[in-house]
């Protein structure tokens, strides 16, 4: 079995030059790196830690050069946000059905304090976030 696989490559090298697979390789990073200078939007999934006691985890529609899109993909520790509440306006209140106060935190505010923590990139919008069950630092 492991004749016949190098006996396979040795044909494939007899083929193809390896200087053609480096130039071939060559080609691709930098087509690579020229489409990651283009501005893209995507959808992010963002957690945001309130009074550094609610987690809240939202998805963000972002826009951005690729570069910094590639750095929020690969990096988890960037898209954790610690936000106190006084940054925050509050649509509502209500009470949950086991008598829980509940918070409604409002989308743009959110957005906006989202946005001021993530540079590089433009948060467009925020989807929908759910209310929060505790006492707010603010009340």
């Amino acid at each position: 079995m492991m004749n016949k696989i190098k006996e396979i490559l040795k044909k494939i090298r007899s083929y193809i030059s390896p200087v053609y697979v480096t130039m071939l390789f060559a080609a691709f990073v930098l087509w690579y790196i020229t489409k990651l200078g283009e501005t893209y939007t995507t959808d992010h999934e963002v957690v945001a830690i309130i009074d550094g006691d609610q987690e809240l985890t939202v998805k963000c529609t972002i826009r951005g050069k690729g570069t910094n899109l590639v750095g929020y993909t690969l990096f988890s520790r960037r898209d954790v946000f610690d936000i106190p509440s006084t940054e925050l306006t509050f649509d509502m209140k209500s009470v949950a059905e086991d008598g829980t106060p509940m918070h409604h935190v409002a989308t743009t505010s959110l957005q906006q304090a989202i946005a001021a923590r993530m540079t590089g990139v433009e948060v467009l919008s925020v989807g929908a976030v759910p209310p929060i069950p505790f006492k707010l630092m603010c009340d």
